[in-house]
């Protein structure tokens, strides 16, 4: 289990986000929804230990049970764009977090290009990024980051780039992926649809400062997700984020 605890972090102007608690198990999908400047990007990036240096941070990361500092080989993040280099093939972007972490070349490559097929990249492996559509690149994020040996992924408004016919495919694919190898996850997304339809839980957060102020379970199996099944959920999501951003 991934644990955050207490987390209190300052910029200049005051707390951005206040005693902020959350815990991910490894095999669930955590969705963090709230308005523009709640908090929740700096919350993913506290947990992946990038947070800019003007912002201060208080409070605990802890990996089953015990603490720890970010960044962390348990951890992976996917920022809101592809950020994919490009002057680099895909091969070479796929395989750059490997290197970072310490692998050669060689043996990042060989780690990474048998998975080209299954993330439906085969042939793309000599192209450059510019070359791709965009379901294409973000597919070569997820490689990225997925291929890195970790426990949990954090993933800060993978689609929100995407189309709609586009997102919707990449949603059901990253689930696919996630049913072949479970991971933990933790999802910021403004998105209700893609919040109901991919979380196991859903963290509701207000700002000035940020802090959750609802954990509401999802509890419709995903294969029985309809519209009409997640009405009410919605609903409710939707008049929480009303009358937090009114006041």
């Amino acid at each position: 289990m991934l644990e955050i605890k207490r987390l209190t972090i300052h910029s200049k102007t005051g707390p951005l986000l206040q005693d902020l608690s959350l815990q991910i198990h490894s095999n669930e999908i955590v969705a963090l929804i709230g308005a523009s400047g709640c908090g929740k990007t700096s919350a993913l990036k506290f947990t992946a230990g990038i947070l800019p240096p003007d912002l201060h941070p208080e409070g605990h990361l802890l990996l089953d049970g015990v603490p720890i500092r970010a960044p962390h080989p348990a951890i992976s993040y996917q920022p809101q764009s592809d950020a994919l280099f490009p002057w680099l093939t895909i091969a070479e972007n796929a395989a750059l977090g490997l290197e970072i972490a310490g692998l050669s070349k060689r043996t990042a490559r060989a780690q990474v290009l048998p998975l080209f097929a299954p993330f439906g990249l085969a042939g793309c492996e000599g192209k450059f990024p510019a070359e791709l559509s965009g379901g294409m690149r973000q597919r070569a994020a997820f490689l990225r980051t997925i291929v890195q040996d970790s426990r949990f992924v954090l993933l800060d408004e993978p689609f929100s780039a995407l189309d709609a016919v586009t997102r919707f495919r990449m949603q059901d694919w990253l689930l696919a992926r996630l049913n072949e190898r479970p991971r933990g996850v933790l999802l910021v997304t403004h998105d209700l649809h893609e919040a109901t339809g991919m979380a196991d839980r859903i963290l509701v957060m207000a700002a000035n400062p940020g802090r959750i102020i609802r954990e509401i379970p999802v509890t419709t199996p995903r294969a029985q997700r309809s519209e009409a099944a997640l009405a009410d959920l919605r609903a409710t999501l939707k008049t929480l984020l009303l009358k937090e951003t009114s006041l």
